[in-house]
């Protein structure tokens, strides 16, 4: 019985010494990464430094530093003068399309083909005339609209 303890004693200590040696190996390796991320730290702090970003920038870039910009001295206690503004011209007047343009079927029909009423006999069902007015949009293209 004593030599069972004695054995369990032994095994017990051999497992706490092959985990200390392992402990001492994993913070062995700890102090080394420590000391790399802080020789990293210190090498992008020398690399952040304006100094050294506009020497680079001069040398290796061929930048050059920018002239000075002066700005007209403005006055906020007096008024400037109102801007003489002009109205814009009018817009064109509107064009109407002839209503008896085609013979036929369709005849007093928009270009579209629309026509309004119930049904699509020529002749019978009444018509209504159309205009276009161009507008200008923002792009400077112009596109039609059309109001009954």
């Amino acid at each position: 019985m004593v030599v069972v303890a004695l054995l369990a004693v032994v095994v017990g200590q051999a497992f706490l010494a092959n985990g200390q040696v392992k402990l001492a190996g994993l913070q062995h390796e700890l102090s080394v990464e420590q000391s790399a991320h802080r020789q990293a730290e210190l090498a992008v702090a020398k690399l952040e430094t304006p100094t050294r970003i506009v020497a680079d920038a001069t040398t290796q870039l061929h930048m050059v530093n920018a002239s000075p910009i002066e700005l007209p001295y403005v006055s906020l206690s007096v008024p400037l003068p109102t801007p003489k503004v002009t109205p814009a011209p009018p817009p064109p007047p509107p064009t109407t399309s002839p209503a008896g343009a085609g013979a036929g079927a369709g005849a007093g029909a928009p270009a579209g083909g629309a026509t309004s009423g119930s049904s699509g006999a020529s002749g019978s069902s009444p018509t209504s005339s159309t205009s276009s007015t161009p507008s200008s949009t923002s792009a400077g293209t112009t596109t039609a609209t059309t109001t009954p």
